[in-house]
């Protein structure tokens, strides 16, 4: 098998792998197994392990403490305030009790979906999966039900901070959930704001020239959803123009209708995506995952279709319903006194524009690194792949393996 993993988002855990499909017994037999007979070896071990995931992810990154606030001002009451890693106290204070608490409820059959996709034949898999997995009893009790949700929010929500960071502008607005009739209407609205050809960055980047950077993005969640707005506000201009900027953007929205060949493109990109998504079975099996959690697995069937019947009256309609000015929650991030800018880093400012806040995240976490172990993995793995990756990538590439060098260095010589 290769691929062995799993991921943890707010509203699922998925456990995933790929092997050949004369394998799908001892899959079963295994999977069942870690089900049936949980062992947590080395619990307050793995446990540490999880707490430098956090500090490594979230603590020891410029904007990582920052985002966790935000998040936690954004939503009023609902459970999403809280981080998918946990608090730093939650992670000193969970014993093994607690996790074995946590797993008879919550990986117990009557909370699992198991998702096969592949080459093989339905009618000679369901045996094995029948026989293997028939062995995980139910819970004793169900999952609890989530009551509390975030009223409608009544006023803007402004949070304004100091980091180590290029002047950043952000603005979430309440959304939808999943399971909503204007899901995919949502999703286009954020196709419409993206990309380089998107509004965004036309009116911002190339036409007022006040950002280097900006992205529009919708986060439909089971119970609620975010749409999110972000931009790189360009050296020596100010946040509040780029603010205002993006809200004349958003206004336009509410107010005049998409242009019906505009809107076609955006159909026709979508639902190319949603082709490209289908390209393996890894993919298909993460999508239904994925969907299932948040409610409706179907989806990934239905959402062409869905594309097709959104009209621009649709876009306008949940345009003026989401971009409300008390619907929303501001975020100022302003360069911290001392903090290096871009411009003070010419290796990153030569890079192509695109590729620089990849590079710019992949700098920083080599920068807070301070385990030489794994950045030698790094360096490993980035010489190893210097020979494979595309043209325009190698410079990337090239500069973070340099830098990780550089910091192995230091690190080595008793620098931190």
């Amino acid at each position: 098998a290769q691929g062995l993993n799993a991921g943890t988002w707010e509203d699922l855990t998925a456990y995933f792998v790929t092997l050949p499909a004369n394998r799908i017994e001892l899959w079963a037999w295994l999977e069942s197994d870690r089900l049936l007979n949980p062992v947590f070896r080395e619990f307050y071990s793995e446990r540490d392990v999880v707490h430098e995931e956090r500090r490594r992810s979230t603590e020891a990154t410029p904007l990582g403490k920052y985002d966790e606030a935000f998040n936690a001002l954004f939503w009023e009451a609902a459970p999403y305030k809280w981080p998918v890693v946990g608090w730093a106290s939650d992670l000193a204070a969970i014993s093994k009790a607690d996790a074995d608490a946590y797993f008879s409820v919550y990986y117990a059959a009557n909370n699992l979906t198991g998702v096969l996709v592949g080459d093989f034949r339905s009618a000679e898999v369901r045996p094995l999966i029948e026989r293997y997995f028939g062995r995980v009893p139910r819970g004793r009790s169900d999952p609890p039900e989530v009551v509390t949700f975030d009223p409608r929010q009544i006023g803007e929500k402004r949070y304004n901070a100091e980091a180590e960071t290029s002047p950043t502008v952000r603005v979430w607005y309440h959304s939808v959930p999943f399971v909503h009739k204007d899901r995919t209407v949502a999703d286009l609205l954020s196709d419409i704001l993206s990309g380089r050809t998107g509004r965004l960055y036309k009116g911002l980047v190339q036409g007022r020239e006040l950002a280097n950077e900006v992205q529009a993005s919708v986060s439909l969640k089971k119970y609620a959803g975010v749409f999110e707005v972000e931009s790189v506000v360009k050296d020596g201009k100010d946040p509040a123009a780029v603010e205002a900027a993006l809200y004349e953007e958003l206004e336009r929205l509410s107010s005049q209708p998409v242009p019906d060949a505009e809107l076609q493109k955006v159909k026709n990109q979508a639902k190319a995506n949603a082709f490209r998504r289908l390209s393996s079975p890894f993919y298909i099996a993460l999508q239904l995952m994925y969907y299932d959690g948040l409610g409706d697995w179907k989806y990934i069937n239905s959402y062409s279709e869905e594309v097709d019947r959104v009209t621009a009256a649709d876009i306008q309609r949940v345009a003026r319903a989401h971009f409300a000015k008390e619907n929303r929650t501001v975020g100022t991030f302003l360069r911290k006194a001392g903090a290096p800018a871009e411009a003070d880093d010419p290796e990153l400012a030569a890079l192509p524009e695109p590729a620089r806040p990849m590079a710019r995240q992949q700098l920083r976490e080599i920068a807070a690194e301070t385990d030489p172990a794994r950045l030698r993995e790094a360096v490993t793995q980035m010489t190893e792949a210097q020979a494979q990756v595309p043209p325009e990538m190698k410079p990337v590439l090239a500069l973070l393996l340099k830098r990780a060098q550089e910091r192995l260095a230091a690190l080595e010589g008793g620098q931190k």
